[in-house]
Formats: C-alpha cells, structure tokens, sequence
C-alpha cells in the first residue's frame, strides 16, 4: 500500500522532470539562434539630400550599418506608416531637409513614444530629444571648420548650412568641431539615455569615421576593428604579370591583401582562363585571399533572366576545382538591397565588402538589406591621407575597413601604390584569420585562424607556375569529305602543269633556233 502511494506521489515529478528537460534543448537553440541573428535596424529618412553638400549620406549610412553586420530596413518618411518603429529596437533618422520639418502625424506620434534606443542625425532633432538632453541647436551658414574625432583631425572643412550643437546637457559626446570664424568649440555628437544625436554627416570626408564611431558604441560592438587591403578590377585580359609582381612585392613588404575578382561565365577552358587561374594561384601562394567580385550588371538587363545563381555557381566550383578557394563576395552597396542579386548572387557567401554605389541596376530592388556574418567598409587610400594623426602608424579605423584599390596599369602606378601605402604605415590584417563560409551545391569553403579547409581538406597553397601553351584550338575542327581525293587530285594538276610548261619551253627553244638559221643564212 505505502508502495502504491509512492509511486503516486513520484510519477507526476518525473512526468514533470521530464517535459523540462525535453524542452531545455530548443530553448537553448532559440537562444543560440537570437544571438547570433543581426541586429535589425529602422533607417528613416527624409531626402536623400540631391544636389547638395548632404547627398549620399545615407547611403554612407547604409555601408557602416552593414560593416557593423546589421540588416538594415530603408523607408522614406513619405511612405511611413503607424506603429512601422515599434517592431524594431533601433531607430536612426535622417533629416537632410533644413527647411521643411517632418510633418506627417504618424511618424512625429510613434517617435514621440518610442522607447527603443533612437539615433537622429541632421536637423530638426525630435521635441522629446530636445527636452531630455536640454539640446540647444544652430546652423552655421559657411565656415571653415576642425573635426576631431578620436585619434583623427580633419582640418579647414568647407561647411554649408552645418547644423550643430550649441548647448547640451549629455551623459557622453564625442569628437569636437572646432569654427574657425568664431573659434568656438562644438560637440561632434553626444547621447543621453536612449536619445543620441548626430547633427552633421557628409559623405567621403572625416565625420564618417565620427559617425562611425558612434554607431559602434550605440550598436554595442565590441569585436576589435581591423584594416585589409583589397585590389579590385582583376580580369582574366588585366595584366596578370604585373598582378604576380603586386603579388610578390606585397608578400615580400609582409602585406598580407584580398584579390577581388571578375567572374568568368563562359570560355574557361581558354587557355586565357587558364593563365587567370595560375594568376590567381600565385596570390594564394604569396599569402593573398580571393573574393569573388559581383559581375558586371548591363543596362540591358532581362528580369525574367534568372540564371545569375547557376553562373555563381558554377564560377565558385571552377575555382574550387583548380585548387582556389573563394572566402567572399565583393559588390556595389545596391546588391545587397536586391532580392535577385542578393540571394542568386551573394547567397554563397557569409563574408562581403560592399563599396559604394556608381551604376545602380536593380533587378528586384527591397527596401531590406542581406545581412552578412563578415562585412567590410570600403574607403581609399587617397581618403585616409586627407585624415591628419599623430605619429607614423596609422591609428585603427573603428570598424572593419577594406582599403581599397584598384590593380594598377604598369609598373609605375603599382610603385605609386606601394609608396602610398609605405607612407601611411597601416597594419593590414590577414583577411583568412576571421571566420569565413562559402558553400555551393559541390563544394564547402571554410576559414579560421588562418586555416583555409575546402570541403573539410586543408587548402595546398602552394604553387609553381607552369607554361601555358599558346597552340590552342579556338575552333573545332570542321568535319571534311573527300579530303583525301582532292589532295591526290590537286598533285596530279600541279605535275601536269610543270610537265606542260617544261614542254611549252622547249617548243620555244627550238622554234627560236629554227628561226635563227633561216634568217642568218
């Protein structure tokens, strides 16, 4: 009987131990899967600024964004609808517009009780903003201006219609403006509570790396930056000789580079192709890594062409199969606002550098960007000299940075190349030490701590180049009939013609002596 009970009162704790064990695994996945989900992020804005001093900003802000491994929601104020801020966490704001002050209802009440963490950038900063951070803001006409921001000064900035910050009461700013009319000395940015403002970005000068110094502590980034350097425009007709030399002087100045390189869809059995590829080896073996760069969108495009993804694939595996890993894809900014090029195209790869925008041809543009697990800010070496710093190194960017440049055309620009880069004394990183993925439906591409494995097996890298043969049959061989005959033929006349012509000369010959003895008698 006292057994019964026991049974009794022990059956349901183990029913319930049970149900809590079987449910502590997906609970702990889901956990795992949050963590290291991107972090989303609302980017509002009201123009895009054309025609003046504030163009591209955003655009600018959609690159650090993805550097920072966020997926970015891109809206225009104009098509705002009630309640689109409350699903995300991080709100950023764009006002370019110095004359017009938002006015649609919707979006001023949703900011207005908005509790997330919120970035305005530009004019007209929020009512509630202005009263938590007791901000007083001004607009300097045109000045000259110093920007500090961190180890980096940018001196006598030509500033148009510069909002600022006058007067604020902030638990943290960051970087100074200095005027140069008045002397006074400004806050770059500052931030209180969930509030932080930004009141000046402008494309390819130093507020970028302020802006970017702010979206690294207001994301909470605390992965340790690093530089690369990059070499795009690398074709299988580019001067492979002279990308070898690069190759060599760079492994030989301890330079460790990525190669960014075109793809090639059709002919690769070229012997061209093939001496790409040995080109390409040889990078691998002087310590260089190999992204994919994006092909070349033509204005031509059919969208109803959706052979983008077998072409990708196909590329990867052929390189694969000559013993070139691929640890990425580089590609214009738009590519990773297009559902047709970011999923055909970008899909085989966790790892990116996305440089600025120059042609955009969308195939199925969103307003959601792809989200990788690697990404690079792209900037230029002539951009970094305009940044002033103490001392000789070069101080570290605040986020991941591909300093890129494109292989140059003779030896007296890779010289160029290689004494602007002596100058500016960066630390470049070894783009194969990080965590990088490529997957096709053949083959796996892995890399960590330097470590490069293909579909589990440790990457060979090195090489020694072969000669290609130029004897290369660019044309099959056309079947042909009678051959044979007509060879046979064609050796029958030319005798027949010899033995007439030899003939006609001794006809000749005799008729001129006949002709000489009558006639000299």
């Amino acid at each position: 009987m006292n057994q019964r009970r026991i049974a009794r009162l022990l059956l349901p704790l183990i029913v319930t131990v049970l149900v809590l064990l079987s449910a502590a695994p997906p609970v702990q996945a889901r956990a795992a899967q949050d963590a290291s989900a991107p972090q989303r992020v609302l980017l509002l804005y009201d123009s895009l600024g054309k025609g003046t001093v504030r163009e591209g900003n955003v655009s600018e802000l959609q690159r650090l964004l993805s550097a920072m491994g966020c997926q970015v929601t891109l809206l225009s104020l104009d098509h705002y609808e009630p309640g689109t801020m409350d699903s995300f966490t991080r709100v950023i704001t764009v006002m370019n517009a110095a004359d017009l002050a938002p006015a649609d209802r919707s979006y001023l009440e949703d900011a207005e009780r908005y509790t997330g963490q919120a970035l305005h950038v530009g004019y007209h900063p929020p009512a509630r903003l202005l009263k938590d951070m007791q901000l007083t803001a001004g607009t300097a006409d045109e000045d000259l201006a110093d920007l500090t921001v961190g180890e980096f000064t940018a001196s006598d900035l030509q500033v148009r219609g510069m909002a600022y910050i006058a007067a604020v009461k902030a638990e943290r700013t960051y970087g100074s403006f200095t005027l140069k009319s008045s002397g006074r000395k400004l806050p770059f940015a500052a931030s209180a509570g969930s509030y932080t403002y930004v009141p000046y970005l402008e494309r390819d000068n130093a507020s970028v790396v302020g802006m970017a110094s702010v979206l690294r502590e207001w994301l909470g980034n605390k992965t340790v930056p690093q530089t690369f350097l990059v070499l795009r425009e690398i074709y299988p007709f580019s001067d492979l000789d002279l990308l070898e030399a690069a190759a060599d002087r760079l492994y030989k100045s301890g330079i460790p580079f990525i190669a960014s390189i075109r793809p090639v869809f059709s002919n690769t059995d070229f012997p061209a192709m093939q001496r790409y590829l040995d080109a390409l080896k040889v990078v691998q073996s002087r310590n260089g890594s190999i992204l994919v760069n994006a092909p070349e969108v033509m204005p031509s495009i059919n969208s109803s062409d959706h052979t983008l993804g077998r072409k990708m694939s196909g590329f990867v595996n052929l390189l694969v199969k000559n013993g070139i890993a691929p640890l990425g894809i580089g590609a214009n900014l738009y590519w990773a606002y297009d559902r047709e090029y970011a999923e055909a195209g970008m899909g085989f790869f966790d790892s990116a550098v996305l440089f600025p925008d120059e042609t955009v041809l969308h195939m199925e543009q969103t307003n959601v960007s792809k989200a990788f697990a690697s990404s690079l800010y792209s900037l230029t070496p002539e951009y970094l000299q305009r940044l002033e710093h103490h001392g000789h190194a070069m101080p570290q960017l605040p986020l991941n940075t591909a300093v890129t440049a494109e292989l140059p055309e003779d030896e007296a620009g890779l010289d160029a190349l290689l004494q602007t880069l002596e100058r500016q004394w960066i630390s470049f990183a070894d783009y194969k030490q990080g965590g990088h993925q490529t997957v096709t439906d053949e083959n796996t591409v892995v890399s960590e701590d330097g470590v490069v494995l293909v579909n589990g097996t440790p990457l060979n890298v090195g090489y020694a180049p072969e000669a290609i043969s130029s004897d290369y049959q660019y044309k099959e061989e056309q079947v042909r009939s009678f051959t044979k005959l007509f060879s046979v033929q064609s050796k029958f006349f030319i005798i027949v013609i010899i033995v007439t012509l030899l003939l006609f000369g001794g006809l000749l010959s005799i008729g001129y002596r006949l002709y000489r003895k009558k006639y000299l008698k």
